[in-house]
């Protein structure tokens, strides 16, 4: 937690957790043991100390984009230094995280202030330890005979005596303290048998430190009043437990005797030290705690399945929760929850950037740009998404010969993407719009097409485009973008076999399918249409790749003829040197016009084909003697 709104979501979901947790235990109140009343408080130590949001799920659909659209309004006229106001909020570790700048906003000073609180909760705990544990070092020796007693008790039923024993002026109960070093702290007057009974079996089962832990919690958590009272719920459960755990050591009269002894301790003062238990824990509970004495039952085994099952299922809503994935926002919406939700879906792979980049400059929407836009552009994004508020304005690609109107389709390719020495990507971004959608065939769509050069990169978890020039409109000649053409540029890889140069023009496409097929009647009869998904796809994977190659080749100066065969390698296989023992791609008969080949549909993971290859194995056939080399890029070339 890095900033005051991701403490807030930290805690909104732990207080969800107890919420539903407090419902539960009241539902199951006298149908599940004491051990599953108290051992279920574990789902809630385990809710705070994950991360909320972790795997992006969340309890409640929805309340994570509440939770950003809040942000926004609060943040964007703020000057906050620990928060974006356009980036997610993300809960980085379940304790604060200091960074040592100086507050600016009432969101930094908040986050401070919240900081100062568990420091001083942490301080008041440790010192409230060190002077009980101050004034149990006064505390004297007991009497033999007491030693005694306690010895026997503990040999009776096998459990571990603690390191010190000693007797305290001025304590109304018996309770041991420190974690380290137990100390079992006696009251002047005599401790009746089921007392020290109560305390060694606390001792046992490590209740000091559960007790440690949950002070540690209420710390983390100290502004937040619901889960104070749960974990002092869930301290009163310990004590419960353990009041189950003698009772089913005791017999008949026992019993109804030790009930006696927690009546006579029905007062309010009660120790609550940090590392330390006390059978005596308030007026109010230990009448709980008698109530349950008189309905004591052993419970039977298939009791303590059915509970593993009761938890499981809290354990899973509480803990995994649902996907947390936001729903798409209108492309013109401006109100707060849509700019929350195009946040939430900013891009996660290559294609789903590019695809959602196009299809902004396609609908001229602001909203749909934010999802694909460097994080650096999101707040200029978001102030023109309120400005414009549903107006629309000039259509940019209007003075290029696209004319934004209900007959306008489009689709996108990629050419030539490649992956820079950086991790990022370059590559041709191209725009086909189909001036006539009412058409029976794809062949019958006209085209006019425009390009830009892009630019896709990393921002941790996301993808962003960065555009490197302004859009101009593509040669007629280009008639269809979703194949090899010899108008759009080529990658050129190059390489040198004996005095053999041989220069390679490949072209290499990728695309996401985004055409419906749309069948309607009309007055005029059945038609088939093609008309493009304007929503976008942020996390989409390439689905279509085309590539092609053609080339010329000199021997010494003298451009010669020779047959080629090319295949295309990986990053791996072109560092390692690899030549494939067969070249399976169209042959390439040099010299040549640049023309098309290959084509296809490739694998919707985009594994093999999610960028252009980094080199090429090219296998040469000339006067009858074959050579092999690896051709690079030009601006790549080892």
């Amino acid at each position: 937690m890095e900033n005051i709104w991701a403490f807030l979501e930290q805690t909104l979901a732990a207080s969800l957790t107890a919420a539903v947790l407090l419902i539960a235990k009241r539902l199951f109140l006298d149908k599940l043991s004491p051990r599953w009343q108290y051992g279920v408080w574990a789902i809630l130590a385990l809710r705070i100390l994950l991360p909320a949001g972790l795997l992006g799920r969340a309890l409640i659909p929805g309340l994570d984009v509440a939770l950003e659209a809040a942000k926004t309004g609060a943040e964007s006229s703020l000057s906050s230094v620990l928060t974006d106001p356009y980036g997610l909020t993300e809960v980085l570790a379940p304790i604060p995280l200091v960074r040592m700048v100086r507050p600016v906003s009432v969101t930094d000073w908040l986050f401070c202030l919240y900081i100062a609180g568990v420091a001083v909760c942490l301080l008041w705990f440790f010192l409230s330890y060190l002077m009980l544990r101050r004034q149990v070092a006064r505390g004297r020796t007991p009497d033999r005979e007491v030693l005694e007693r306690l010895e026997e008790v503990a040999g009776q039923y096998d459990l571990k005596l603690p390191r010190r024993v000693v007797v305290l002026p001025g304590v109304e109960s018996a309770f041991v303290c420190g974690p380290f070093s137990p100390v079992l702290v006696l009251p002047q007057r005599a401790v009746d048998d089921k007392v020290l009974l109560h305390e060694l079996l606390h001792l046992k089962y490590g209740d000091l430190w559960a007790g440690v832990g949950m002070c540690l919690l209420r710390c983390l958590h100290w502004c937040n009043p619901l889960l104070w009272y749960c974990w002092n719920q869930a301290q009163n459960d310990s004590e419960a437990l353990c009041d189950q755990r003698v009772l089913e050591r005791l017999e008949g009269e026992e019993r109804r005797a030790y009930g006696v002894i927690l009546l006579s301790m029905a007062d309010d003062r009660y120790a609550r030290a940090p590392g330390t238990t006390s059978m005596a824990n308030g007026g109010r509970n230990i009448k709980r705690r008698i109530r349950a004495i008189a309905r004591f039952k052993r419970y039977p085994q298939g009791v303590a399945l059915g509970s593993w099952c009761v938890a499981a299922v809290l354990a899973a809503a509480c803990l995994v929760g649902t996907s947390g994935a936001a729903e798409l926002p209108e492309q013109w919406a401006a109100d707060s929850m849509s700019l929350a939700r195009a946040r939430m879906n900013r891009a996660t792979t290559v294609a789903g950037a590019l695809d959602t980049y196009a299809k902004a400059v396609m609908e001229d929407s602001p909203i749909y740009m934010m999802m694909a836009a460097p994080a650096s552009e999101q707040g200029k994004l978001l102030r023109a998404a309120r400005e414009r508020d549903g107006l629309e304005g000039t259509y940019p690609l209007e003075p290029l010969g696209i004319e934004k109107d209900e007959g306008v389709q489009a689709e996108w390719v990629v050419y030539n993407l490649l992956e820079g020495a950086d991790g990022n990507y370059t590559g041709l971004l191209v725009l086909d719009a189909y001036t006539t959608w009412f058409a029976h065939s794809y062949e019958e769509l006209q085209s006019v097409a425009v390009s830009q050069p892009v630019r896709i990169v990393r921002e941790g978890d996301f993808w962003a485009v960065e555009p490197l020039e302004d859009w101009t409109a593509v040669d007629p000649e280009c008639t269809l973008v979703g194949r090899p053409n010899t108008v759009l540029p080529a990658l050129t890889y190059t390489a040198q076999v004996e005095d053999i140069w041989v220069e390679l023009s490949y072209q290499f496409l990728l695309s996401v399918d985004n055409r419906a097929q749309v069948d309607d009647t009309s007055f005029f009869g059945e038609y088939s249409a093609y008309r493009l998904d304007t929503v976008p796809r942020p996390a989409a994977l390439f689905t279509n790749y085309y590539r092609s190659a053609g080339g010329r080749a000199w021997e010494g100066e003298e451009e010669i003829s020779l047959n080629a065969w090319y295949a295309p390698l990986t990053k791996e296989e072109a560092k390692a040197g690899t030549l494939p023992d067969e070249f399976g791609h169209s042959s390439i008969r040099t010299p040549a016009e640049y023309g098309r080949s290959g084509g296809g549909v490739g694998d919707a993971s985009g594994s093999d084909w999610q960028q252009a290859p980094t080199a090429l194995a090219v296998k040469l056939e000339y006067k009858g003697q074959e050579y092999t080399c690896i051709a690079w890029p030009k601006e790549v070339a080892p």
